[in-house]
Order: C-alpha cells, then structure tokens, then sequence
C-alpha cells in the first residue's frame, strides 16, 4: 500500500474517534460529508439505470444543498403556531394567584379545603406550560398513492426541494407571468369569479365558437334544430357582444356553469405539474392539482391525481392561450362541438 493509501486509511480511522472524544468538530464532519456526496454524485451521475429512471441525483444534491446551508448557518426551524400571549398571561396570574392563595391558606399547616385553590393553580400551571409545547403545525392534506411529499415546513427542506426542482427541470419560464401555467391560474381565477368576460381574453378564439356553439346546441328548445340559424347566431354574437342579447344570455350561463364547477376550489391551495408536456407544435397540457400545505409533492411512476384538472394551452403570436378546458386536443367547432371527452351528453344523444 503506497504511502497516501496509508494516510487516508488512518485518517477513516482516526476521524470519528477524534469526533467521538470531542477534537473533531461538526463543521469538519459536515465538510467531510459534503466531499463524499459530492463525489457519490458524481458516480451516481455515471449510472444508466439510477441517472435516468430516479431522482438519486436530485437527492443527494438536495441533502448537500441541506449540508452547506447548516454550515454556514442558514438554517431554519419548522413553522409553528403562534404563541396566544394574552391566554397564556392570564393562565400564567391565575396559577401564580391561586399558588399563592394556598401557601397562605397552608402557611401555618395543611388544611383540606386549600386543595381547590391548588387544584385550579396546577391547572393554569399546566395551560400556561401548553401555550409552548407541541406548535408544530399538522400537514393534514390528502396526497394520491405513491406521491411524496415536499414538505416546505422546515427550512432545510426548503433548500433541498428548490434543488430537486432545479435538477429535475421544475422551474423554468412556464411559470413566470404570461407563461402557460400563468395564463390557467388566472383564467381559472376570473372565471371562477364571475368573471367569463376577462377570462375569455386568456382562451382561445377556437375554446370560445365551441362553448358558444355548446351552450346553442343545449338550447335547441329555445334556438331551434337549423344549423344555418345557428351559424348565424354564432357569427351574430362574436360579432358584436354588446349588441347581441344572446352573447349576455350566454355569458350568464357560463359564468353560473363555471362557478357551480369550480366555485369551492381554492386555486391558492393547487400547483402546476412541473415537467413540461407538449401535445403537438405550439400545444401544451397543463395539469394543476391540490398541494394542500404540503408545498408540492413528486411521483416516480405514473399515478391517479384526484380533483386534478387538465388544460390545453395553445401558444398564438408569442401568447399562451387556453385552448381546453376537459381533454388534451383543440375542440372542434362542429355541431354538436367535439371536445374529446368521453361520455360527452352531446354527443351521446347522437343516433350515429
């Protein structure tokens, strides 16, 4: 064995009895740690199989992110509630009052009646001593099967995870304003409040003759079987909105549709797919899905996403417009509209 083989194996060696006796320090072994993983990184980089189908890479870059962070004091604690002043105050009088009322009613000697007063002090003891213990807040939200999530309580897990997004290339521009996970948070922001008319500026020319043309088709009661009138009151009402009494009719219905769908989602509370899936030339989908106070979560296999909801994003002179609501194609203005979604009742009533 060559003479630096020898240093290094004495070295694995004498590093943790140093540490354990107290002459190592916690910086070294963090510095240690961060080399190592450095280097695993590096091998795990290398491997086809770890590389390609697991976030091994992202993980470990995440705890190293994690290491450095504590190294030079950047850490951070998990959230807590907030500490009631004013109720702990109170209890914290009370047991002093009530303490003091039985060391007076006992100074001389014990008498059985003083147990009420010292009963009701160890009481506010206790409730005074609650108001500090177990503030931790409770992540109570449901992630599907087989997610992980990416809890963002404590700050060490704040560095690793804004890693992990790096590595696994979860941010980027889609987000930034006028991106398209952008434009679907805010057109599902105004269309949820009442809003279709600011919403309608962020979709698709294409998304809107089709609702048009739907909300005509479930109409024939009213608008009659002719095609060729309904092509005209299609036209009539793009055409010019303010004049045309069906475009308000239309409006209306689709803001009280919209809001009976979607009027109990906090969209606050849901976040964007971070990889980006593209359908076809100048064509994206984009799946929003409840985080809860998780922060976000990752997959590594394919996975049911409840109350999640899809969109088709299409990309039109540099803009980023909503081009479906339901299914991952353009719809097709057509009578009835084709949307792509199966069990459609439009389409279910059709003989052929």
């Amino acid at each position: 064995m060559d003479v630096e083989g020898l240093l290094k194996a004495g070295l694995a060696v004498a590093v943790p009895l140093l540490t354990a006796v107290g002459i190592g320090s916690r910086r070294s072994r963090l510095r240690n740690e961060i080399r190592e993983n450095l280097a695993l990184v590096e091998e795990v980089q290398k491997h086809a199989l770890l590389s390609d189908h697991t976030l091994s890479a992202a993980w470990l870059q995440g705890r190293i992110a994690t290491d450095i962070a504590r190294l030079t004091g950047q850490t951070g604690g998990k959230r807590k509630k907030p500490v009631q002043k004013g109720s702990a105050v109170v209890a914290l009088v009370l047991a002093l009052a009530f303490g003091y009322w039985t060391w007076f009613i006992d100074r001389n000697d014990f008498v059985w009646y003083s147990v009420f007063p010292g009963t009701v002090s160890a009481l506010m003891a206790i409730s005074f001593w609650g108001h500090f213990v177990n503030r931790d807040l409770i992540d109570d939200s449901d992630l599907p099967a087989g997610a992980h999530a990416l809890a963002t309580d404590d700050g060490d897990e704040q560095i690793a995870n804004s890693v992990i997004l790096a590595a696994t290339g979860g941010i980027d521009d889609r987000f930034n304003d006028g991106g398209q996970v952008d434009v679907v948070f805010r057109f599902c922001r105004f269309a949820q409040s009442w809003q279709f008319e600011e919403a309608i500026k962020l979709a698709d020319a294409n998304w809107l003759e089709c609702r048009l043309k739907a909300w005509l088709w479930n109409n024939r009661s009213v608008f009659g079987d002719d095609l060729m009138k309904l092509d005209s009151l299609v036209d009539e009402a793009l055409r010019d909105r303010s004049a045309s009494e069906v475009w308000r009719d239309f409006v209306e219905t689709e803001n009280r549709s919209i809001n009976e769908a979607w009027g109990k989602i906090d969209f606050d509370q849901m976040g964007a797919g971070s990889r980006r899936r593209r359908v076809a030339p100048d064509y994206d989908v984009v799946i929003l899905a409840p985080v809860g106070s998780t922060g976000g979560y990752f997959v590594e296999s394919a996975v049911q996403l409840p109350k999640a909801l899809q969109f088709l994003v299409h990309r039109l002179d540099d803009h980023w417009l909503v081009a479906n609501h339901i299914a991952t194609a353009a719809p097709v203005p057509t009578w009835p509209p084709t949307w792509w979604a199966i069990g459609d009742p439009a389409l279910e009533e059709l003989e052929h």
